[in-house]
């Protein structure tokens, strides 16, 4: 894409804005926040969680709120490893999984941690009707044992190479059964002091904190900042210590700025996801040609500045351990194909509405490279741009045809791919309605596979329906920054996949 193309898509956006009465000069500003105390680590939210449900995902924003909450048995460290949290340690034999709490972990109401709570808090994941991210990924236990108060023992049903990894994530928290779901206790370092929707929330040091001497820092702020200039412009005023999703189009003025610092990894990625219970994306033809006619390189130009590279295959991290040419190359810009596979479904010229958010201006740049392909190969393709929190409820609704979606595969192990393409309960996160019966045999085949050269050829199988069916559509990897004022001292990004979990560590930053 041309730098005059560029700039033409990046002129209709705010055109687009200005209609819609978006302008900078509406925008509500956060409270001057200056004249706070210097010992609070404020940190620069990209929306206000739409939610704080502990099972469900609900984006990055929210699960750098909930991490300061909520902790699950095992999380990640700095090097995005599995590592303990609730359980001190653990032993695995095969099927069996046998966890050891710290006899110190308790909840923010005071109540003791026991294995009692590890087993409720888990079922009410995988009970019938649960909404809960990894509802289906936990469906794999079998059994639950108390050995003790503070010792439980999982048994799976088969083999589960990724177990741990799912159990480290932010969407299998441990519960305070007595205290219900009604208003969930968690044992995260930070108990949340007040808060003002859709604005700020307050923390303080929770004092029976398991780990000694964390959170590093006493008092915590994050403050949502949904327009992207004014989240730079904070950090770079001092009004703010870390802002997440430092828009690209910043970072290189953030590297640049002395007294600022870029953290940076590439992993995450952007999607289009299909309701397929409402035509025309309820014709795989259809999910095809638009698999076809996007050429990738416009978005990395338009939306991510050059930061981030063409995906044309199954959204795995780079590094996967089963990533080859048969899972990377399933589609190519092909536009006259896009346009034969529309005419061949009976739908051109047909007037098609494609929800993405105006919160981040990488979804509302990347909708615009789409809607221009789009249209060049014969469909009409409408806008839907509601502020984040719309935008997910919609997703997790199905009110919607098709939509972007900025994404990774929630672990970095190919078995993350279920969550994505696997058949679920609903969220914004996979294909609205979307269910192959052959495509489920083969991931829950990859996710129980223990042979590595026998699990590559399994997500090589997966990569052959996912290229016929496009139970979704992968666009790019994208770059994405933490920007730090340099008298913050422990933050580490996480890399690949875990970056949207960086929020772990943010009990080990303090201000120099």
């Amino acid at each position: 894409m041309t730098e005059f193309q560029r700039s033409n898509l990046l002129l209709s956006r705010r055109v687009f804005l200005a209609a819609s009465g978006a302008t900078l000069g509406t925008l509500m500003v956060p409270h001057a926040l200056r004249a706070q105390d210097v010992n609070v680590l404020k940190y620069a939210l990209s929306a206000y969680p739409p939610g704080l449900d502990p099972f469900r995902h609900e984006g990055a924003a929210a699960n750098a709120v909930k991490l300061q909450i909520f902790r699950g048995l095992l999380g990640l460290d700095a090097e995005g490893k599995v590592a303990s949290e609730l359980a001190e340690k653990w032993e695995e034999t095969g099927t069996d999984y046998t966890f050891h709490i710290r006899k110190n972990a308790v909840f923010q109401n005071g109540e003791p941690v026991t294995a009692a709570d590890v087993i409720w808090s888990i079922e009410q994941i995988t009970k019938e009707g649960s909404t809960a991210y990894f509802v289906e990924d936990l469906k794999v236990i079998s059994k639950m044992t108390a050995i003790d108060d503070k010792t439980v023992k999982i048994t799976l049903s088969a083999p589960t190479p990724a177990f741990t990894k799912l159990l480290a994530t932010p969407y299998v928290p441990i519960l305070s059964a007595e205290a219900g779901m009604e208003k969930p206790v968690g044992v995260g370092p930070y108990k949340i002091a007040a808060s003002e929707e859709g604005v700020s929330i307050d923390f303080e040091a929770f004092e029976g904190y398991y780990k000694e001497g964390y959170p590093k820092s006493k008092k915590l702020k994050m403050i949502a900042y949904k327009d992207e200039s004014l989240r730079v412009a904070a950090l770079e005023s001092g009004d703010v210590d870390i802002i997440e999703y430092v828009p690209w189009q910043s970072m290189g003025k953030v590297e640049n700025e002395r007294n600022l610092v870029l953290q940076e990894t590439t992993g995450p990625n952007m999607v289009i996801n299909f309701n397929v219970e409402q035509a025309p994306f309820n014709d795989a033809r259809v999910r095809q040609a638009v698999a076809y006619a996007i050429k990738r390189e416009d978005i990395v130009a338009a939306a991510f500045y050059g930061r981030g590279k063409p995906l044309f295959g199954l959204p795995l991290d780079e590094n996967s351990e089963v990533a080859s040419d048969k899972t990377k190359n399933l589609w190519s810009y092909d536009p006259e194909k896009a346009r034969a596979l529309i005419k061949e479904a009976g739908v051109e010229g047909q007037t098609v509405k494609l929800l993405s958010s105006s919160t981040y201006s990488m979804h509302q740049d990347t909708s615009l490279v789409v809607q221009q392909h789009l249209n060049a190969i014969g469909l009409v393709v409408e806008l839907d741009l509601p502020e984040w929190g719309a935008r997910v409820a919609q997703g997790n609704k199905g009110q919607y045809q098709f939509a972007i979606n900025g994404t990774s595969t929630a672990i970095n192990d190919p078995d993350g791919l279920t969550a994505m393409i696997g058949s679920g309960a609903a969220t914004y996160k996979r294909s609205f309605g979307y269910s192959n019966p052959k495509l489920d045999e083969l991931l829950t085949e990859g996710r129980h596979e223990m042979d590595l050269a026998k699990r590559k050829a399994t997500y090589e199988a997966v990569a052959e329906v996912v290229q016929q069916d496009v139970p979704l559509c992968p666009l790019t990897f994208r770059t994405q920054g933490f920007g730090l004022r340099k008298t913050v001292q422990g933050f580490h990004t996480l890399v690949g996949s875990s970056s949207g979990y960086t929020g772990f560590g943010l009990e080990d930053v303090v201000l120099g």
